[in-house]
């Protein structure tokens, strides 16, 4: 079964793309706000999960997940170029993620 940790994780790291988009998105106010709860709550729930797993690999998962969420918002929904060499490599970390993720278990 998959532990807890594993499931918060992921929303951590969903959490970092929303409020790495709204870094760069937000004019208004309610945007600014929506950016500043996403990144207290990807941290937030980076921190439940380091009490259970080890700190190099939650920071890598979290800070993964967030650059290929990141990228993957670029393209589908801010109109930035898709560049396959981007891709490979976003490969590459995620075979990484998932590799430390059976490692750690």
């Amino acid at each position: 079964m998959m532990r807890l940790q594993w499931v918060i994780l992921p929303l951590a790291g969903l959490a970092e793309v929303g409020w790495a988009a709204g870094l760069k998105h937000a004019e208004t106010v309610p945007d600014w706000l929506l950016t500043i709860v996403l990144a207290v709550t990807s941290l937030w729930l980076a921190s439940r999960a380091v009490r259970y797993l080890p700190t190099s690999t939650v920071y890598t998962v979290f800070v993964g997940l967030g650059a290929v969420g990141t990228a993957v918002a670029d393209w589908l929904l801010f109109g930035v170029a898709f560049h396959w060499p981007v891709l490979a490599f976003i490969a590459l970390l995620l075979a990484g993620v998932i590799g430390l993720q059976r490692v750690s278990d």
